[in-house]
């Protein structure tokens, strides 16, 4: 019998994931909804076909597209995952027999791969995730890029004992295209708020932030993919810095 639980999905061109993200939901619960914000490849017949309520809309930002989700679900309960994700039978059961008290929000650790390596340092393990909350309690800030939970002060927050499946790039060039949007939204985020990368950023940064994912992190461990994600960590950095510096000189 499904708990009372409602699952929301943001989406775009996610026609070759959402399939295995949706049928991981499903033992759970049959109140899914699709958030879709312009996907040209099938992504919407995909998600209507196995079940979930599909509702299109302009993209809003990570956390605002998340919020207005919840709008749609059935259930106050929610469960945010993202199409790049899915649950594993272990953490369906384990979510299943949650009591969801109100005042707590629940956690996952990501078990994140980068192709089929599950990834165990480089900074990506532990990831916990808080996924599982009440909407009427709690809702996403309006952060453009990397959303959190805005939470009451008294919220309890309890981690889950089995992991959420990550799967966040298809491959290299995925990934260097995600980091492009991510960096251009940083880099508005930072001009919004007045804020400017320092001379020490601008020069150390990028060698800095691969240094940190691959000895302080422990990236060697992950062998080659160890090594591509310290350097895709530098190229990061260095395209925020490239972006904002655009920024400011298209508005001076």
């Amino acid at each position: 019998m499904n708990i009372r639980i409602s699952a929301v999905i943001i989406t775009k061109n996610e026609v070759d994931r959402i399939a295995t993200c949706i049928q991981s939901i499903l033992p759970l619960t049959h109140d899914i909804i699709v958030v879709d914000s312009g996907s040209t490849d099938g992504t919407i017949a995909k998600a209507k076909e196995l079940g979930a309520q599909v509702v299109q809309t302009e993209w809003k930002g990570f956390g605002a597209t998340k919020n207005f989700g919840h709008t749609k679900a059935k259930y106050d309960w929610i469960l945010s995952v993202d199409a790049d994700e899915s649950l594993s039978k272990e953490l369906s059961l384990e979510i299943k027999n949650l009591p969801l008290e109100k005042g707590c929000v629940y956690a996952i650790d990501r078990k994140n791969y980068y192709g089929d390596q599950w990834i165990k340092y480089s900074g990506w393990s532990p990831d916990w995730v808080q996924r599982i909350f009440n909407k009427q309690e709690v809702q996403w800030n309006d952060n453009l890029v990397h959303e959190k939970l805005v939470l009451p002060k008294s919220t309890t927050c309890i981690k889950l004992n089995h992991k959420l499946e990550h799967h966040s790039y298809r491959s290299l060039d995925d990934h260097k295209e995600k980091i492009e949007s991510y960096a251009a939204l940083r880099a508005k985020i930072w001009f919004n708020t007045g804020k400017s990368p320092s001379t020490l950023k601008r020069i150390f940064g990028p060698i800095f932030k691969a240094f940190k994912s691959y000895i302080l992190k422990l990236g060697f461990l992950d062998g080659k993919n160890g090594w591509i994600i310290a350097k895709m960590n530098a190229y990061l950095v260095q395209r925020q810095i490239h972006y904002y510096t655009k920024i400011k000189s298209e508005q001076s």
